[in-house]
């Protein structure tokens, strides 16, 4: 038999770490991080311009500063419009979700349960109830058969006493 290493029949898949996948939640948050500090670094170069040069000759470019930031802000404001259609879709799918896939389950699983109890009831009342009776009946007949026949052998003499008698 050649030398050949043994490998093991199954091998687990290799799963990629949470830390380098990029999930929908990790790039909404830097997503808005990055706008955020945008806008703070835009309004923070306006005021830094405001204050170090001619108000008059700068008022031109502060407009377009602030232009820049109102087109900023309202792809923004789109932005949340958009994500909460999402919501409200995602909301609509899980109503239609309950209402047309999880009450029926629910609804034959009660009916289910329904007829299970009614099945226990018809067995408990028309079998079960029977048996006990018959059976406690039976074992108190031989309770009784059994007293009795002790009471016999109670009375009847014993054959040691009819020796003793007789002699």
């Amino acid at each position: 038999m050649p030398d050949t290493p043994q490998t093991p029949l199954m091998t687990p898949p290799h799963k990629p770490t949470a830390s380098n996948r990029w999930t929908f939640s990790r790039i909404a948050k830097w997503t808005s991080v990055l706008l955020s500090a945008l806008v703070i670094l835009i309004f923070v170069i306006g005021l830094l311009l405001a204050l170090f040069t001619n108000a008059q000759d700068m008022a031109p470019r502060i407009q377009v500063i602030r232009d820049i930031i109102i087109i900023i802000m309202a792809l923004e404001f789109i932005l949340i419009i958009l994500a909460l259609a999402v919501l409200i879709l995602q909301i609509a799918r899980l109503i239609n979700l309950l209402q047309n896939e999880i009450k029926p389950i629910l609804q034959n699983t009660q009916d289910t349960v329904n007829s299970a109890k009614g099945t226990v009831d018809f067995v408990g009342q028309n079998l079960a109830g029977p048996l006990i009776q018959i059976s406690s009946f039976l074992a108190g007949l031989m309770t009784l058969v059994r007293e009795l026949m002790g009471i016999r052998r109670a009375l009847r003499p014993s054959k040691r006493e009819s020796k003793h008698e007789s002699g």
